[in-house]
C-alpha cells in the first residue's frame, strides 16, 4: 500500500532571527524572537505573523471539515 497523501503544505513554526514584516499584511511586524509561520514555497520560504497564521489555519480547518463532511454525505455516512 502506498504512503497516504497530504493536503498540507510544508510548514513549520519558528522564531524570527530579525525584525521584518508579515508577507500577508505588511502592517504586521514580526520582531526578532517572535514566533512565525514558515511556509515552503519552492526553494524559499514565506513568513507570516501569528495573527495571520491563526486565521489561515482556522480557514483551512473549516475547509477540510467541509470537504470531509461532503465526502461522508456522498458515501451515505452520517455527518458528525
Amino acid at each position: 500500500m502506498g504512503r497516504p497523501k497530504t493536503l498540507i503544505l510544508a510548514m513549520t513554526v519558528d522564531k524570527a532571527l530579525k525584525r521584518h514584516t508579515c508577507q500577508h499584511n505588511n502592517k504586521h511586524v514580526i520582531s526578532k524572537g517572535d514566533l512565525r509561520l514558515k511556509v515552503a514555497k519552492g526553494r524559499s520560504h514565506e513568513h507570516y505573523c501569528t495573527a495571520c497564521a491563526d486565521k489561515f489555519i482556522d480557514l483551512a480547518l473549516q475547509g477540510l471539515q467541509k470537504l470531509q463532511g461532503d465526502l461522508r454525505l456522498e458515501a451515505g455516512e452520517p455527518r458528525d
